[in-house]
């Protein structure tokens, strides 16, 4: 589990900056008419900037990783990656236990939405008129815990095909 804390970091330091990035182009799709195209089109950008940052993240550290098995025939345990994928996802899912343990709290939910800004039009449809949790209905509650596992999946995903083709990729030129 070499570099697990530097890996770690660094998918947190991404998740920020993703997180910065979609409030800033959710804030600045507000300012236009509340037409339906344009919820399509800010759910649309905010989802594949966060996909791309996040499968960004996951490219440099199976790059990393690659390095190391040029160097020292190191393989990576797919624990890491796997782990890594999900830990990037306990921030959404702390804020979301905060909105279970606070469901009549109007300030809650507002935050819920700002500290998820890559799903913020998701939870937007999911939520309705409602303002806060306890008004959500049961089956958008349940979908409401559903769209961090795609943070986790971009991760993974992005990981496994970077590092097994750079592997494969290594070792035919070698003739391993």
């Amino acid at each position: 589990m070499k570099y697990f804390g530097k890996h770690l970091l660094s998918g947190l330091l991404w998740l920020i900056a993703s997180e910065i990035l979609c409030l800033i182009l959710a804030f600045s799709l507000a300012i236009l008419p509340d037409h339906p195209v344009i919820r399509v089109i800010g759910l649309l950008f905010g989802i594949t900037a966060h996909v791309l940052l996040t499968a960004n993240c996951a490219q440099k550290a199976a790059a990393d990783d690659l390095i190391r098995y040029r160097t020292s025939q190191y393989r990576t345990l797919i624990l890491k990656p796997l782990l890594i994928a999900i830990l990037l996802t306990l921030p959404s899912y702390l804020s979301y236990l905060l909105l279970i343990a606070n469901p009549e709290s109007i300030l809650m939910m507002n935050l819920f939405s700002l500290l998820n800004a890559p799903f913020i039009r998701i939870y937007q449809l999911l939520r309705g008129d409602a303002e806060t949790f306890s008004a959500v209905s049961s089956k958008s509650k349940i979908i409401m815990a559903l769209p961090p596992v795609l943070t986790a999946a971009a991760y993974y995903i992005s990981y496994q095909l970077r590092y097994h083709s750079g592997i494969a990729e290594y070792d035919t030129r070698t003739n391993r």
